[in-house]
């Protein structure tokens, strides 16, 4: 393909860019194309002798454009430009803790959805680990409350959206609990974005399917723990809390968890943190078969049953937390 074609049939050898991060005077001076919904083709957005303008950037964000494309800018410059932009955005004290935590969740929800579309654990890692940096940075705030945290969650249950709500709460409830030591708290934020790793293993029309799944499709959907270990297990850079978080987070304190009906202290502290917090959000997103449910009534389905077998204190101190607000 050459440069003046209009359209690109992939994205590999184009580097993104963040539309929400770049001011018009950052833009790099090239051809910049748009990715098309239905086909994921590329397609030429403006030539590299055609400045984009407040107005073209206010348009991309009305249309939810999230990402421009590139052939011609070096993939490193890129990214040291955008880690700098949300370095800026997370230290901007002209701006509420809750709006630099809202632009910091609308960028990385979409980089952690690419690192996990990549397959690649290192990729998927080193996301985690740079996303989770970030947002401990603005959850460790004071000004940082349930309230905010609970309104900036977003609710459909996708892998990469589910990984980063339950990532952000088990944040918060490890801090409330003091569970680690606050410099460990990075470690957690990267567990909770890891956990759900094995559902990549998992066939989509099992995770997306629109009405319950079959018992024989739920032994499969249940394997994902095992599978998520297996991808991490033999990995240097991976700490045993984390992994537990991967391998545990369904298991319960009576033994009637999977994969192997671990009970009470068997199962890790970070795990059973995570099973509280996982169970939580998934009442209070959308499901592929079922609509949310509303904030008041998720706390009273977990009071009534499903809190059955996570740990009760750490039941507890979270819903104490979500009710304070």
């Amino acid at each position: 393909m050459t440069r003046s074609s209009s359209i690109a049939t992939l994205c590999e050898g184009y580097t993104p860019i963040p539309v929400a991060l770049l001011e018009p005077e950052e833009m790099p001076a090239v051809d910049l194309y748009l990715r098309e919904n239905d086909s994921g083709r590329l397609r030429l957005y403006r030539s590299a002798d055609v400045r984009v303008m407040p107005d073209d950037l206010a348009k991309l964000h009305q249309a939810n454009t999230k990402w421009l494309y590139a052939q011609d800018l070096d993939p490193k410059e890129m990214q040291m430009l955008v880690r700098r932009k949300l370095d800026e955005l997370v230290r901007d004290e002209s701006n509420s803790v809750r709006d630099r935590f809202f632009k910091l969740n609308t960028y990385v929800q979409d980089v952690l959805a690419s690192a996990f579309q990549s397959d690649s654990p290192d990729e998927i890692l080193d996301t985690a680990s740079e996303i989770a940096l970030l947002a401990v940075r603005l959850l460790c705030r004071d000004e940082m409350n349930a309230g905010d945290l609970i309104s900036l969650l977003h609710h459909d249950f996708q892998t990469a959206t589910h990984s980063l709500n339950v990532s952000y709460m088990m944040v918060s409830l490890a801090r409330e609990m003091q569970l680690v030591p606050e410099n460990e708290l990075q470690s957690v934020a990267v567990a909770g974005l890891l956990h759900d790793i094995g559902k990549l293993s998992v066939s989509d029309r099992i995770l997306t399917k629109g009405d319950r799944l079959l018992r024989r499709e739920q032994r499969i959907a249940q394997k994902h723990p095992a599978l998520g270990f297996n991808r991490l297990a033999r990995r240097i850079d991976i700490s045993f809390a984390q992994l537990m978080v991967v391998y545990q987070h369904h298991e319960r304190t009576h033994g009637k968890g999977y994969p192997v009906g671990a009970v009470g202290d068997e199962i890790h502290p970070w795990a059973r943190a995570c099973s509280v917090v996982n169970v939580f959000d998934s009442l209070i997103s959308n499901r592929p078969y079922r609509k949310r449910y509303p904030l008041a009534e998720a706390i009273v389905m977990m009071d009534q049953h499903l809190s059955e077998g996570l740990d009760r204190e750490m039941y507890q101190c979270w819903r104490q937390y979500i009710l304070k607000k």
